[in-house]
């Protein structure tokens, strides 16, 4: 968890509190730029400690006050760009920005997207919320949100969160099939979609239960152009198209840790790759959808609902690779 690893009645300094560097971080000739919105005091012992293991991590952090970004200092006169913001949810100065009449939830989904800098908040790529309260979705959607930890978190999900997101935002070597030598993103990919008469089609099913995820490779492999595999949930589903890059990624909208929309919302923040198609499985009605759609440019999205016939999916699958 994120409280001290050592609790003994000694006092300690946040060097105690770090954890291990990830191997991938060291191997990085890029540094990921994370913005950790705290209240600016330096008795915040849980936003230093963010920041001293953020470091530790091989990435850039830089702690933002929120008093100066939500207009209360000079810093809102300049704009701040990083690739990812940490932001607490739970931030006391919430409460004095709720309208009157309103809830603190609903004040959270009025306040604008962190994605812009609109107001002075700082222009980043992603944003991952921290909160000890019950979040829904839409507040998610509608603040910009792609990932959301509870607290107290395991620091190591962070961690795993930052790593993946470099992998995605910055890296440009990749690893196709085991192999991981550095080569060219789009050029690999183009090569790759061009051989799709020839060589099989790789689909990445985004499923967490393992009898429904069963089903549907079964029937993706009626197929025998499809090369299957299974990522267990939204985060993992980012690790293996890093490391696999597939064609095409059917994937159900809720998921643990990030959902169908935060995938899509992730990989569409990359600019040095190139985007697989997207197929999207759910149970939800049309009222239940976030109202902002995040679809990834360039490649089509098809929905399909649950329950659905095996041929409805080919359909959705070939559809989407069109």
């Amino acid at each position: 968890m994120y409280q001290r690893k050592h609790d003994k009645g000694i006092r300690r300094s946040n060097t105690d509190l770090l954890w291990p560097v990830p191997k991938l971080a060291i191997r990085s000739s890029k540094r990921l730029k994370v913005l950790i919105l705290g209240t600016g005091d330096h008795q915040d012992h849980f936003v230093q400690i963010l920041a001293a293991n953020v470091q530790k991590w091989g990435h850039e952090a830089s702690i933002l006050s929120t008093s100066a970004v939500t207009g209360g200092g000079s810093s809102c006169n300049t704009e701040v760009v990083g690739d990812v913001m940490v932001y607490d949810l739970d931030d006391p100065l919430h409460m004095q920005i709720v309208p009157e009449g309103k809830t603190s939830e609903d004040a959270l989904i009025t306040m604008p997207s962190l994605t812009c800098s609109d107001k002075g908040w700082p222009r980043v790529r992603l944003m991952i919320a921290l909160s000890s309260r019950s979040v829904s979705r839409l507040t998610l959607e509608q603040i910009g949100a792609i990932a959301l930890l509870y607290k107290p978190f395991q620091m190591e999900r962070l961690q795993r969160y930052l790593q993946t997101f470099q992998q995605v935002l910055l890296d440009a070597s990749e690893s196709i099939s085991g192999d991981s030598s550095p080569r060219s993103a789009g050029a690999v990919v183009d090569r790759e979609v061009n051989r799709c008469a020839e060589r099989s089609i790789r689909i990445l099913v985004v499923e967490d239960h393992p009898r429904v995820a069963e089903t549907i490779q079964q029937c993706l492999e009626c197929e025998p152009r499809y090369d299957i595999r299974i990522a267990v949930d939204g985060l993992n589903a980012l690790e293996q198209y890093v490391t696999w890059r597939p064609h095409c990624i059917v994937t159900d909208l809720l998921l643990p840790y990030m959902d169908g929309y935060q995938v899509m919302r992730t990989l569409s923040a990359a600019t040095t790759r190139q985007m697989p198609a997207f197929v999207v499985i759910s149970a939800l009605t049309q009222h239940e959808l976030p109202e902002s759609h995040v679809y990834p440019h360039g490649k089509s999205v098809v929905f399909i609902d649950k329950p659905f016939q095996i041929e409805n999916l080919l359909d959705a699958v070939e559809q989407a690779l069109a």
